[in-house]
């Protein structure tokens, strides 16, 4: 007998006993973790196995499985590129309560920039020209 997924709560669907880093692992204030690389794994799941991109951190926890959002956030988060860039930069893992998944709120893993890392170069005095507003 199979159980629906659509059905089970998140915590069902990602069991706390889960070889990878789960919401609860990292709480709403997060962690801060180092990128040690990414390397496809291949996950079973109720539909049979299945190949997903896990990220690796350098410090003693579990692994991350990647979706297409938090792929693209590490980018954002690192400023890098190419996923070799990434490597050896820190992120923030946190828990965002506002994630949905099956149409409903379940809260879920995010990433998100280090408070305090560097931000984008500023434009220099002079690179616009005065239009006379005042800022």
């Amino acid at each position: 007998m199979s159980t629906n997924v659509n059905d089970m709560t998140f915590d069902q669907l990602v069991p706390s006993k889960s070889k990878y880093l789960t919401k609860d692992d990292v709480g709403e204030d997060g962690v801060i973790l180092t990128i040690k690389g990414f390397r496809m794994e291949t996950l079973e799941t109720d539909d049979g196995n299945e190949d997903k991109m896990v990220l690796h951190f350098m410090e003693d926890v579990k692994p991350m499985v990647l979706n297409r959002t938090n792929a693209q956030l590490v980018g954002v988060a690192t400023g890098a590129k190419i996923a070799g860039d990434a490597k050896g930069k820190q992120i923030v893992v946190y828990n965002d309560p506002t994630v949905s998944f099956g149409g409903k709120i379940t809260g879920g893993l995010r990433i998100k920039k280090v408070a305090g890392a560097p931000k984008a170069a500023s434009p220099k005095a002079g690179d616009f020209e005065d239009d006379g507003i005042p800022f």
